[in-house]
């Protein structure tokens, strides 16, 4: 056998084309071995190496993004919270009536008004279904001259709290022409507590 070996490669010397095309061969089949087994699965790893730092790349700029809206977000929401302030007295909760009733009888000693009630109406002490608010019909009684009652009325206007007049009833004053007894039905509204 190794006689035979010997004679293909002194045969092979002596053909110098069958040795290019032996040694050609040999070449190609190794880069083949070398391709498959060595560069194609790097190729594949730096692939899914590739796509992965795009997405962190573009994670990163998200991020970067986010950051930089931080200080906005901050200052949005101080922004939110001091609306949240200023609803919470236009339209407080129930247990904000007493101050209301307090804030009404203020308003009606600064117009120069005699106050002889202010009485919370009976509102079918129902919470209506769907709603978040509830109306608080309250009855003020005093007697006013007509600029006293404007003044009060201009009051009620600017409060921040929202008010309504529903109803007004004024009756001259047997005692004295310029004073009047007033009637005042005033509505205004409260948040449900849950």
């Amino acid at each position: 056998m190794s006689n035979n070996i010997k004679t293909i490669f002194e045969n092979l010397k002596k053909n110098q084309k069958q040795m290019a095309i032996l040694i050609a061969a040999a070449v190609i089949l190794a880069l083949l071995a070398y391709f498959n087994f060595l560069l194609k699965p790097q190729v594949v790893k730096i692939s899914g190496i590739r796509s992965e730092l795009s997405k962190a790349s573009s994670d990163l700029r998200t991020a970067r993004a986010d950051i930089a809206k931080i200080k906005s977000m901050k200052k949005a929401i101080e922004e939110y919270n001091t609306k949240i302030g200023q609803y919470e007295k236009t339209l407080p909760t129930e247990e904000g009536i007493p101050d209301l009733l307090e804030s009404l009888s203020n308003m009606a000693k600064n117009a120069n008004m005699r106050i002889a009630g202010i009485v919370p109406v009976d509102s079918k002490n129902l919470k209506p279904q769907g709603r978040v608010y509830q109306e608080i019909p309250i009855m003020v009684t005093a007697k006013a001259g007509y600029h006293e009652l404007g003044r009060f009325l201009s009051s009620l206007e600017s409060s921040d709290r929202f008010i309504k007049v529903a109803d007004i009833q004024i009756k001259a004053g047997k005692a004295d022409p310029k004073k009047h007894d007033v009637e005042l039905l005033v509505v205004t509204y409260v948040l449900l507590g849950g």
